[in-house]
């Protein structure tokens, strides 16, 4: 399970949606659920964001930019919970993440090549960093389909191809995982033993996923996006009539 986690969320993010009910299956207190899963998945998704970085063609100060939006507004949206409880607004889940397919269903050569120079480089860049600051937010707050989100929208908006866009949504997420793990980890809240074992499949799964995104690139990122934000929207809608 967690080497199919792995494989499924470094190309479309959404791993989510297989590790937490499998810690639950294993048997995991709830308590420690989320700290745990931080933990494994922070593992695998170091070692996709290490290898697709390689597929970067953008410089180094932008990705620091992009990094720093995502830590400071994931810090905000987290904040935000505080006055507004996440389980008041999960409707909107249910626009965004369908939203997040219809972009790619809507237009089947998305992704393909690299747009940025035809929409011109500072406008991409802007978009990038919108992009980094909102989806960010909303994992802070909200969270799941965050990565799927990143990679679509840097697609969509900022032009980049789509393996250029996962592996800057792998550099993103892990930056603010990371943060949450910290969080997570200073409360107690990790089981340290079990995460890093996970995270060793997790880091297989990852490895294979990497390996097939680069040698099929869009053809195969493109519709496990789809299947990604269609399991996420089944699940939560299966919560909210049960």
């Amino acid at each position: 399970m967690m080497m199919c986690a792995g494989f499924t969320d470094s190309l479309a993010g959404g791993g989510g949606i297989i590790t937490l009910p499998a810690y639950l299956a294993f048997g995991l207190n709830p308590a420690m659920l989320l700290g745990t899963n931080k933990l494994s998945s922070c593992m695998g998704t170091s070692l996709s964001a290490y290898k697709l970085k390689t597929n970067l063609k953008i410089s180094r100060k932008l990705i620091r930019r992009l990094v720093i939006l995502a830590l400071l507004f994931s810090a905000a949206g987290a904040a935000c919970t505080k006055f507004v409880n996440p389980e008041h607004l999960k409707f909107l889940i249910l626009l965004i993440i369908p939203f997040t397919a219809w972009l790619v269903i809507s237009k089947k050569n998305l992704g393909t090549t690299d747009t940025r120079r035809q929409i011109k480089i500072k406008k991409s860049n802007r978009a990038a960093k919108l992009t980094a600051a909102c989806c960010a937010w909303y994992d802070g707050f909200l969270g799941p389909g965050t990565g799927t989100m990143y990679a679509v929208f840097l697609t969509k908006y900022a032009g980049f191809d789509m393996l250029q866009a996962t592996a800057i949504a792998k550099i993103l997420n892990l930056s603010s995982n990371i943060f949450a793990l910290m969080v997570f980890l200073a409360g107690g809240a990790v089981n340290i033993k079990l995460g890093l074992t996970m995270g060793c499949f997790n880091i297989i799964g990852n490895m294979l996923g990497v390996y097939a995104g680069k040698k099929h690139g869009a053809k195969l990122i493109r519709p496990m996006i789809i299947i990604v934000a269609c399991a996420i929207t089944v699940k939560l809608l299966w919560e909210f009539f049960h």
